[in-house]
Order: C-alpha cells, then structure tokens, then sequence
C-alpha cells in the first residue's frame, strides 16, 4: 500500500513539474515551438527527400508482366507502393496496432506521452511505452536519427508537427507504409506481403493483414521462417496467432471490422507460405542489367550512371516466357545430372556439401543426409533423408530409374537390379546424396524426393520464338558465368542445330543416310573444305547418328541437300512461301533480276547442267554397287561440278606450309581436282591426242 502511495505522488509530482517547467518557460518555449513549426528547416521532410529515402526498387519482369524475374536495388529491398494500391483493411490493421487516433491528432499525442511517462514511473522507471505516434515514427525513419536522449525526442517531434503541416494524413501513412522494416534487408509492406504469404498487396485478406500490422514491433519474435528447430517454428506461428488476434480485437474496438468478420478471423491460423526476394534467375537478371546499363540506354531513360538503375523504379518487361524458363531450366539440370550418373555412376556426394535448411522449395535440388534405409530388395528399397528441419523419402520408383541409368553403359545381365543391390549395399546411414524436391508440405515439412547427382559437367539453353527469346539457362546454376551467353564455341557447332530441324521439316528422317567422306563445296566463287573434329570409321552415317556424333562433315553435306527430298511440287511450294516464284504476269528478265536483288542467285543454265549430273550418278549407283565397283561409286559421290577450279588449284600450289599441313594440302588438291569440267577437258584432249595418233598411224 505504502509502495503504491509513493507511485502515485511520484507521478504526481513529476506531473507538476511538467505543469511549472511549462509556465516558467512561458510564451518564450512556446514561441520558440511554433517558430521550428512554422518556419524551420523542411529539406527532409520534403517529398522528393522522402521518395529518395525511401528509393523504390527497379523490377524486372517476365512476358506476362505480372510476374517478376528479379529486382535491382542497393542495400534495402523495397517495393514502393502508393496508398491507392493498398486496401482499406491493411491499412487500418496497421493503424489500429500502431496508433488508432493516428486520425486526430496533430502528429504528436499528449495523451499517450502522458500515459507512457505515468507506466513508466508506476514500473519504477522502466519505460515500456514509446508514446510515438505513427508520424513520429515515419520521421523517425526519413531522419534516420535514433539517438537514445529527450533532445532527439523533442527534435522528432517538431518534425512530426512539420509533417502533418506539410501533408496530409493518408500521404504520411503511405510513407510509414513503405518504410517498417520487415525481415533480412527488406522494408515495406509490399515486401511484407510476398515474404510472408507470396502474395501482392492487394490480395492480403483480414488475417494477413491483422498480422503484418502486428509483426511491425518485433518481426524476429513472430518469424517462422528464420528458425531452426520445429520447436521454435511452433512458438514463433503461436505467436503470431496471438499477435494477430490483438490486432483484430483492436479493429474491433475501433468499428473497422464487423463482429462476424472479428469471430471468424480470431480462429483462423496465420497462412504462412514464404515468397522469395532473391531470385532464383541471377544470370538472367544479370544479362538483363547488362543490357539496361548501355549508355544510349541511361541516356534514353535519363539516368546519370548505371547505379541509378537501383532506385529508378523501373518496370523493364523482357520477352522471356516464366514457364518456359522454368520448364527449360528444370530439364537442362535434370538432363545434366542423367548425364553425369551415366558418365562417372554412382557415389556419395561430398559430406561439407551438406548445410541444415528450414524449408525447401519444389524443383529445387538439394544436398540431403541419409537417415534411414528401408527395404530388402530392389521392389520395395527406399531412402529417408533429412535436410535439417524438413525431410524427404526417395521412394522405389525414383531408386529404379537411378539404376537404369547406371546400367545404360554397362549392360549388366541382370540390369538395373544389380546396379540397385550394389548401390544399396554400399549406401550408408549418414552418406550425403542429392535430390530433386518433387511435392513439398509446408506443414508437416515432408517430401517426395527424386535422386540424383550433382554434375560436373554443364551446359546452356537458348530459346528462341519468332525471333524472340523466350528462355535463356547459363547453366546448371544459375549464378556466375553464362554458358549461353558467354561461352565461345565453333560456329559449327551453332550452325548443326538448325540444320537438322531443317532437314526433317523438308522431309528427312532421323535414319537416312548422309555422306560423311570429306569433299569440296563450291560457294559464290569461294571454297569450302570441311574437316572432321573426330575419327570415324563410316562413309556413311544417318541423320540421327551424324547429330549424336556431332559429325561436320555429314552435318555439312546435309545443308548442301536439304531439299533433295522434296518433290517439284513440294518445291514449287516453297518458293512460294518464300516469295521466291514468278508472279503472275511477271517477266522471265524482270523475275530474273528479283530474285538475284533478293537472295544474290543468278538463274542461269548451270543449276540444270549441274542436277543433270547429279541424276545421273544417282542412276548410276546402284549398278556400281550391285556390281561391286565400290571404288568407283565412291569417286562418282564426289565429283562436283567444277567451277572456278583452276584458281583454286593454283592457290592450293602457292598455300604457305605455315598455314596447312603438307598433307591437308594433297587432300583438298585431290578434292578440287575431282570435277566434271576437267574431266571434260581431259576427254577432249584426250580425244585429240587419239585423233592425231589415228592419223599418224594412217
């Protein structure tokens, strides 16, 4: 009771000097108020000040443009949004647990101040009320002043007057709106709304919104997503259910909800399904930025330097398809991994691989440890692994592919069962193996896993619609060095993969047979001797070998004829849709001279001398080969037409040795030699020669 008595004319007491400090500071303190009011310095409160504050982020979107690649910005992830964009519901939720008469007062309440000032002496001193208005705060946040002493309290709150002064309250709650800090680097209620529930702001329903609004004052406490354990999971969750329901009750109190929207959201759990701000794409966002950073494109947007890119607020929209990326980047990785499985088979993966995670996130690969081995034989074997806190089964069907691919190279006669007992034979508990998160439940953090092996090897993905490019994958990362981009290849390997898909859209099949012996190809006046990379022991090869093998020469010959399949129909056809046939009523010298503006082909008699002579071989071959002459039929299957083949002989006699060996040298003298118009020459001194020995021997 004493103790009690001894609060109260303590609180009392201290009232009383407020009262005297006041009226003896008289009108001078308050002259000296209104004047900071009125007339102090506003530069940082002003609203260009604020907005460069509070920088909003620069976002990168996909095809669709709702959904967003990545962003760029500097220390702090925002998403500034403007307080039309946020609903009602949100933004008296933040209110209501932040400040519910934030609607009339001034910037500043004595009410609560007072309140605060009589907790705190009834704690014996212990001040646990702020008594800072939701203004106070937000000049807290633009002045970034957090000095811990009355002077910077009274200087937050003449600007908190100031404030109010300049604007008004729904512009103030827009600024606080986008300034709390919410979790890592991360402020904002935009970023609120993705992290906690992967949403946009404007489908936050009561519940969300009741507990964004309460997770303001301590967001570590109420955070399930940064614990370790499934304990401290449970109690965060019950927290934030607590803290939900007391920003509910505060809406309720206030006439904001109804009692039938209060009851049915008080038992609702809070629906917590994380959203990502990192994205998964860094060598795509970084190929974007790199574009965005060319000086005619600063220029254009009017930026000084490329670091302004982070605080523009820029919407870029970029023609890359969202599922398509992701469909193109899931197959590339797993693709990778089968690769590898066939190439090096099977082993544990490295132990310090191995990092403890709190959640995992569907067509995801990650590093598991083995903790249970179930089965006890191939039909019914199956792997538990544990990720930390979520864990995940590899079930048969998963552990019966990974066998099959073991068994591709070897062919063992048992098949997959074999690979699959040795496996499991040497598998033990506490191994480090790698997995595909195929489903995922957030709640009883389980999944269903698919095995496989993190590759050495990798590669890259380009693809391209109409000119467009809708996916691009640098790898079986996504981070670092861009193999889709930046790594260097030969040209020919850039050139076989549209070849093919030619082939078969003009009537190839993946089993014809396509010449794979080195020849000559005449093009325009210049001369092209393709060379193989590798050994091969076939003349011949199909189209579906020649693309396995990466085979340059068949792979040449194919773009040589690609249209040898067609008919004169079919032909026609194409020329047509090419715009390559006469028009109607179009003259022979006038289709002539287009076609040679278009494509750069005259039309000429030698295009028909030259099919002639490929007819003819062609009915010639089977004869030869019937007749064994395969020799012969191999020379026939060579020969070209001719052109321009004296000066390239010549040149081939005055090569420099530096530039070719001697013997690439004799090869391609041989290649260039085997043509029909130097046989004709041949013959026809040949013929000369037997008429003069003729008349001679006359």
């Amino acid at each position: 009771m004493q103790t009690q008595k001894r609060k109260i004319r303590i609180v009392l007491g201290v009232l009383a000097l407020l009262i005297v400090g006041f009226g003896s500071a008289g009108l001078g303190g308050l002259s000296v108020v209104l004047y900071q009011v009125y007339y102090g310095d506003y530069t940082a409160l002003e609203k260009s000040t604020i907005i460069t504050k509070i920088n909003q982020e620069t976002s990168i979107f996909y095809l669709d443009e709702e959904n967003t690649i990545g962003s760029l910005f500097e220390s702090t992830h925002r998403r500034y949004s403007t307080i039309d964009e946020i609903p009602a519901h949100v933004q008296n939720a933040i209110i209501a647990a932040e400040d519910k008469n934030f609607y009339s007062h001034v910037g500043i309440d004595p009410v609560a101040i007072v309140k605060a000032v009589i907790e705190g002496v009834m704690r014996g001193g212990k001040f646990r009320r702020g008594g800072s208005t939701l203004t106070q705060q937000t000049v807290k946040n633009i002045v970034d002043d957090w000095e811990a002493s009355f002077a910077r309290k009274f200087r937050e709150m003449i600007k908190a007057l100031q404030l109010e002064r300049m604007y008004e309250k729904k512009q103030i709650l827009e600024f606080y709106l986008n300034q709390f800090h919410v979790a890592g680097n991360g402020n904002g209620v935009g970023i609120a709304s993705t992290y906690y529930f992967d949403k946009e702001i404007r489908d936050l329903n009561l519940v969300e919104a009741a507990f964004i609004a309460g997770s303001v004052k301590g967001p570590g406490k109420y955070n399930p997503f940064i614990k370790f354990t499934r304990k401290q999971r449970e109690r965060a969750i019950q927290f934030a259910f607590e803290r939900k329901n007391y920003v509910l009750k505060r809406m309720y109190e206030e006439n904001w909800i109804s009692r039938e929207e209060f009851e049915t959201a008080i038992n609702e759990p809070v629906p917590f399904k994380k959203g990502e701000f990192r994205t998964s794409e860094v060598a795509l966002l970084n190929l974007v930025k790199k574009q965005l950073k060319k000086n005619e494109v600063l220029e254009a947007l009017g930026l000084e330097n490329d670091k302004d890119l982070n605080v523009a607020g820029l919407k870029v929209f970029t023609t890359i398809d969202k599922e398509l990326q992701e469909a193109a980047q899931l197959a590339t990785r797993k693709n990778l991994s089968r690769l590898e499985t066939i190439l090096s088979g099977y082993a544990p993966e490295p132990d310090d691989r191995y990092k403890t995670l709190r959640s995992l996130t569907v067509g995801e690969f990650y590093f598991g440890r083995v903790t249970a081995i179930r089965g006890d034989n191939p039909s019914n074997y199956e792997l538990e692994l544990s990720f930390g806190l979520p864990r995940g089964v590899v079930k048969n069907d998963s552990l019966v592919r990974y066998a099959k691919l073991l068994d591709l190279p070897v062919g063992h006669k048992d098949g997959y069962k074999h690979h699959l007992n040795t496996m499991l034979d040497n598998l033990r508990v506490g191994d480090v193996l790698y997995a595909e998160v195929r489903t995922f439940d957030d709640i009883s953090q389980s999944a269903n896993l698919e095995l496989h092996k993190r590759p050495d090897i990798s590669g890259g993905l380009i693809a391209i619609d109409k000119g467009e490019v809708r996916a691009v994958v640098s790898g079986f990362e996504t981070l670092g060095f861009n193999r889709a981009i930046q790594a260097k290849r030969q040209p020919g390997s850039v050139f076989k993969t549209p070849t093919y898909l030619a082939a078969l859209q003009l009537g190839w099949t993946i089993l014809d047979r396509i010449n794979n012996e080195r020849r000559v190809f005449s093009y325009q006046g210049d001369f092209y001797y393709p060379r193989p990379d590798h050994s091969s022991p076939y003349k011949q090869t199909s189209m579906l070998w020649s693309g396995i093998m990466s085979e340059n020469v068949a792979s040449v010959y194919l773009a040589a004829h690609l249209l040898d399949k067609l008919s004169f129909g079919q032909f026609k056809q194409l020329l047509e849709e090419m715009s390559l046939s006469p028009k109607d009523a179009e003259r022979a010298r006038d289709y002539h001279y287009r076609i040679a503006r278009t494509v750069g082909v005259q039309l000429n008699t030698h295009g028909i001398k030259k099919n002639q002579l490929t007819s003819a071989i062609e009915d010639m071959i089977p004869d030869l080969v019937f007749s064994g002459q395969n020799e012969v039929t191999n020379h026939l299957e060579s020969i070209w037409w001719g052109d321009g083949y004296e000066d390239e002989l010549q040149n081939l006699y005055e090569y420099d040795p530096k530039d070719y060996a001697r013997s690439e040298i004799i090869t391609r003298m041989n290649l260039i030699r085997n043509n029909i118009v130097r046989y004709r020459k041949l013959s026809e001194l040949l013929n000369e020669d037997w008429a003069k020995i003729e008349k001679a021997v006359k």
